[in-house]
């Protein structure tokens, strides 16, 4: 008797791992960027092209990122997302499936979060006739197909009934690939656990291993359609070509760059103390959540202890983003290193310790723009920065701009020529003396200050410009303000929006320009009189 075709709603995917394979592109692999948008949303896309509308997503690694991450997703497409957390997330993926037990009772998909696949296969496993308590398996049977990486995928033995004779990495011969989408139901669970209690394999292959030996697990052929699992830099530029190819399709995408990228180059998405949205601001957790998200230029704001150490604070107190009180200036680098940094972001952030400038710094180099927001310090403070940007390396061909408030200018003055003073724009008059004056390079325009005719002054002046949206334009409207404007930085604290916005227009730039880019810093800093 076969299983009656039926909508199936529900979609299990894990999203537990590190992704180490990955870790070039970003510290957490669910988040990593890929034309635009984080894979965990590409795959959820598919799922939902294919009529599912409720998700249960199991984190593991950086759950607490990864959590804000997915209530910003449950807004913007209004689906039903439950988030499990599984703390053995370094075992093998069967247990993330196992977390989720509780939330499945009956046929669901099961994918994995860095799959990219056409929505397709989700309708070829839906129509498929499988016999009642079966697991089906979307196999392709492309044994040449040039998207799989044959050193990593899970080969399959499928017999002429269809059936899963053996499933695994060691599998010598085989007819089909596991593509990493199933058709399951609670005897996948059933499976798992009895593979961990037989043999210790908590993998999802020992369930399906499980399943194989009682005659209920079944291959799906997915035929033609497209899927790449995204699990190192190869296959990432395979997916990227793939994803860029389908948006080249789009000719409306066309007519917008080519009306609106006038200026010619790549624009560079500056995340706003990290990506203060899904981790806490100015922790190395908000750098890493920016990085995958693809943003390649990062702003952190600096202030001065007691003892004369740089560390990463917004605030001149420590009040509001950690569990301690008091002014920084006040405190020993000593004291605020006993601070937590992440429970007032969430639980699951507890013991996230306040960065110093230099453990920063060799968090950053060589994938990050640095954008330093100096919020204050000693009058030896441009001595200070100098030597330990030198020290960290950031002394060679990478670009550091150092914003400075114009009270802040003279204390900075004898910075290397290395490192770029960043003002911002008060008005056309100011701007052209500065030009006429000072040795500048790039100049920062906030959006309470916005206008064309300020962006034009800056541009006229020979500085890059560097748009701030943050606020109540941090959107469309300042997105595009901002490209028209000729900005070669944006920068905002909704990457998730930016990202997307820039790469449809193939604008991002996913490059470190500090290797080529060698901005001067201001000089003489005095200021005439300007009403």
């Amino acid at each position: 008797m076969l299983q009656a075709r039926a909508q199936i709603t529900d979609c299990l995917i894990v999203a537990a791992g590190k992704g180490t394979r990955l870790k070039g592109f970003g510290d957490l692999k669910p988040l990593v960027n890929l034309c635009g948008r984080p894979l965990i949303e590409h795959a959820m896309r598919s799922a939902s092209d294919a009529g599912v509308t409720n998700f249960v997503i199991v984190t593991g690694y950086k759950a607490g990122i990864l959590k804000n991450f997915l209530q910003s997703l449950r807004k913007k497409y209004r689906w039903k997302i439950t988030i499990v957390e599984n703390p053995e997330y370094e075992k093998a993926n069967g247990l993330s499936v196992l977390a989720a037990k509780p939330y499945l009772k009956s046929n669901f998909f099961l994918s994995m979060c860095d799959h990219v696949v056409e929505p397709q296969i989700y309708e070829a496993l839906m129509s498929a006739d499988l016999a009642p308590g079966t697991v089906g398996l979307g196999v392709d049977k492309r044994l040449k197909n040039p998207d799989v990486d044959i050193k990593d995928v899970t080969r399959v033995v499928a017999g002429q009934d269809g059936k899963i004779e053996k499933i695994g990495k060691e599998v010598k011969k085989y007819n089909a690939f596991d593509c990493g989408i199933f058709r399951a139901n609670p005897n996948l669970f059933a499976a798992i656990e009895k593979s961990v209690e037989d043999t210790g394999d908590c993998s999802i292959s020992g369930g399906m291993k499980i399943l194989s030996n009682a005659g209920q697990a079944h291959t799906i052929d997915i035929g033609n359609s497209r899927w790449i699992d995204v699990d190192s830099p190869q296959m990432h530029k395979i997916a990227h070509k793939w994803m860029r190819s389908r948006q080249d399709t789009d000719s409306s995408r066309k007519t917008k760059v080519n009306g609106m990228n006038g200026h010619g180059h790549k624009i560079v998405a500056v995340g706003h103390r990290g990506s203060k949205k899904f981790a806490p601001e100015n922790t190395l957790a908000a750098h890493e959540a920016a990085f995958a998200l693809g943003a390649r230029a990062i702003e952190f704001d600096v202030r001065c202890t007691k003892d004369g150490h740089f560390v990463l604070m917004h605030d001149a107190t420590v009040n509001r983003t950690t569990n301690g009180f008091g002014r920084i200036k006040k405190m020993t680098l000593e004291q605020v290193k006993k601070l937590d940094a992440g429970s007032w972001k969430g639980s699951e952030f507890a013991g996230e310790p306040v960065p110093t400038l230099r453990e920063a710094l060799r968090n950053v180099k060589g994938r990050y723009v640095v954008d330093i927001d100096f919020k204050g310090g000693p009058r030896n403070s441009a001595e200070i920065l100098s030597n330990l940007l030198e020290e960290e390396g950031f002394s060679s061909g990478h670009l550091v701009t150092i914003f400075a408030r114009r009270h802040h200018f003279g204390i900075l003055k004898s910075l290397s020529p290395q490192y770029a003073l960043r003002p911002h724009y008060i008005s056309v008059r100011r701007t052209r003396w500065l030009a006429r004056e000072h040795s500048l390079e790039i100049m920062g325009l906030r959006r309470l200050s916005f206008s064309f005719k300020a962006a034009r002054a800056i541009k006229s002046s020979d500085f890059h410009l560097f748009c701030n949206v943050m606020g109540f334009s941090d959107n469309e409207r300042g997105f595009e303000d901002s490209i028209r404007a000729g900005a070669l930085f944006i920068q905002t604290d909704h990457l998730d929006r930016l990202i997307p916005y820039l790469e449809s227009r193939d604008l991002l730039q996913n490059d470190v320009l500090g290797r080529d880019y060698q901005p001067a810093a201001l000089l003489d800093l005095g200021d005439p009189e300007i009403s």
